[in-house]
């Protein structure tokens, strides 16, 4: 027993401590692509995240920023990441040494089934647990969420807890304390993530269903069910925390929720994403082929044999677990399948978890019929280290804060850039000014969240010598825009023509003041661009300033960095080839008013630095 106890310990602590390694040598020591910017701020300043809030995600972030580190801040914020997937692999053996527990009657010979299982049986589940542990820990997309700090590396961990606590609630026979403590739980996991509510059908399948019994519900059990909101919402009264700290006004409040109940429910149900779910029949074809395209590089070819194996035998051998699995993984299919957007890898999450499972079983399958030689199952997490390192390695990945830089790094003093470049800059510039205080001097106005109510409230704390010679057409435009966020009546193209007077308003009101720009991004779209088509535009860096009369503005091409975006041009991810495209485009009209303007030598310095990115 003692030795047993050994291993046990020894594999547990690999199974956080080996992937962790990685993951720190692969962590993204700087800002990076999206919400991380945003992210890293909202938990250093202890603020509100955008939609759904993630209450659970900031408290804990704020508490692992405030370690005396000797890191930059980006860069300890990137290693949570790192720390909450590493933890989630931890959670994710213990979690396959109780599912392991309960197929052992089930995939063992008849004549063991009732003994003890003797120190090599339970070595055996040790061993094969961690081997599964590193194929979770290796596949792409879990590996790809420790690089660098979002909200899905905390939601494994959370969905690997609910799947631990849920077999050990199987093997028990739902225990009553481990039900309360198991519950509360799932409640708290809606404060990190929404999606959470994925697990909820396995979850309810496994409070009502028996195997032998079909569904049991009795008024006595109805009773305890009820009783069970108790913890639940204990769980789910995290959110309290956003009202709570939003009037407090911290530096990021998102959504500034303290504003009314009507509010604090638009934020934390997420409505303004609804727009992309189940929206298209294209979608769905769309997203099943980049799973399926996915399912490679989470099982190394190989491993693919040994999940279909798992599937079957599960399926014959034990149909509660393999229902209660297969809930999980058709229930985040069926979301995840009809959600459209860019990023949607994430949120195969779950289902991919799923998958993992069924590939233990696998080869624990294979184990009970040729034993040992199951082990040479090792070679799954080798070949996934080989197939994947570089692609998740951002480790030296700076793209996002030398894009951000060669559009700052030019721009006069006290300037205002008005840009919807949130994925590449705005997010990364806002963590940059607000916690680092990187050109505090430059007011930045995001165009696209304008369209929000409570953003008018931020850009006029953070910027308000600025916004308030606006305070009219802020009024006027808010008028139109709170009937559409609150679902009543209102005038689409009222709403459009007072969004243009306002922005028409923060260059006209600031233009004598300040240098006002604007990127390239507005300027693509007729109705994007119309607020500005009174004014010259003449490129400085990777911005373009706006001007009453043409006068010609200074680049230093010293301080435009290319170097990155040569680096990662092989990539094959919509984030990074966007992001060299927004350089190209950039160069390409810096490089054309050079001509214009007969500046031979600045434009060949820039057609030589177009030649080093790739060919589109």
């Amino acid at each position: 027993m003692g030795g047993n106890r050994k291993w046990f310990f020894l594999f547990l602590s690999f199974s956080f401590l080996f992937p962790l390694l990685f993951y720190v040598l692969t962590t993204n020591p700087n800002v990076t692509f999206t919400d991380n910017g945003e992210l890293i701020g909202v938990c250093i300043t202890l603020g509100i995240a955008h939609p759904t809030g993630y209450p659970l995600f900031a408290l804990l972030g704020h508490l692992w920023s405030v370690l005396p580190l000797p890191l930059s801040k980006s860069f300890q914020m990137n290693l949570l990441a790192a720390v909450w997937t590493a933890l989630s692999g931890m959670v994710f053996f213990l979690a396959n040494v109780e599912f392991l527990k309960i197929l052992r009657n089930d995939f063992l010979p008849t004549k063991i089934k009732s003994a003890n299982p003797d120190a090599s049986e339970t070595f055996g589940i040790y061993l094969l647990s961690f081997i599964s542990t590193l194929v979770y820990a290796f596949s792409r997309t879990i590996w790809g969420e420790a690089t660098s700090l979002e909200v899905y590396s905390l939601q494994l961990l959370l969905f690997n807890l609910l799947f631990l606590f849920s077999f050990k609630l199987i093997s028990s026979r739902n225990e009553p304390n481990l039900l309360i403590f198991t519950t509360f739980l799932l409640g708290l996991s809606f404060t990190n993530h929404l999606t959470t509510i994925l697990f909820v059908p396995s979850f309810i399948f496994l409070l009502l269903f028996r195997l032998e019994k079909g569904v049991v519900l009795s008024l006595p059990k109805f009773k305890s069910l009820v009783a069970l909101l108790i913890p639940f919402l204990l769980g789910l009264s995290l959110y309290a925390y956003l009202p709570l700290r939003s009037a407090q006004f911290p530096d990021f409040n998102w959504g500034w929720v303290s504003r009314s109940f009507d509010k604090f429910l638009y934020h934390v149900s997420g409505k303004q994403y609804r727009v992309w779910m189940f929206s298209s029949a294209d979608t769905i074809s769309t997203n099943f082929s980049k799973f399926i395209s996915l399912l490679p590089f989470e099982f190394a070819y190989i491993g693919l044999a040994i999940l279909l194996t798992g599937l079957i035998i599960l399926l014959i051998k034990n149909k509660y677990i393999f229902l209660f699995l297969f809930l999980s993984l058709i229930s985040c299919l069926i979301y995840s399948l009809n959600y459209q957007i860019h990023d949607i890898e994430t949120y195969f999450s779950l289902g991919l978890i799923v998958l993992f499972f069924f590939s233990t079983a696998g080869t624990f399958y294979l184990w009970v019929k040729f034993k040992y030689i199951a082990f040479a199952t090792f070679v799954v997490p080798l070949l996934l280290l080989l197939i994947n390192y570089k692609e998740n390695d951002d480790s030296k990945n700076n793209l996002v804060l030398t894009y951000t830089k060669n559009i700052v790094e030019n721009l006069e003093p006290n300037a205002v850039i008005i840009s919807a470049q949130w994925d590449y800059f705005c997010s990364a510039f806002w963590y940059l000014q607000k916690v680092e205080h990187y050109r505090t001097d430059v007011v930045l106005i995001e165009k696209e969240l304008l369209r929000r109510t409570w953003y008018s409230e931020q850009v006029r704390r953070w910027y308000p010598e600025v916004i308030s010679r606006s305070n009219k057409e802020m009024a006027d435009f808010l008028e139109q825009l709170e009937l559409f966020e609150s679902d009543r009546p209102y005038d689409p193209q009222m709403i459009q023509f007072r969004f243009e007077k306002l922005l028409e308003s923060f260059v006209e009101k600031n233009i004598h003041e300040r240098p006002i720009y604007i990127t390239f991004d507005i300027l693509q779209n007729e109705y994007d661009s119309r607020p500005f088509a009174k004014y010259e535009k003449v490129p400085q860096g990777f911005a373009i300033r706006l001007l009453e009369e043409y006068k010609d503005v200074p680049t230093d091409l010293d301080k435009i960095q290319i170097e990155p975006f040569e680096r990662f041009s092989w990539k094959d991810d919509h984030l990074v080839k966007g992001i060299i495209q927004s350089t190209k485009a950039n160069l390409s009209i810096l490089g054309n008013y050079f001509k214009m303007t007969n500046k031979a030598n600045l434009s060949a310095r820039v057609e030589q630095m177009m030649s080093r990115l790739p060919s589109d």
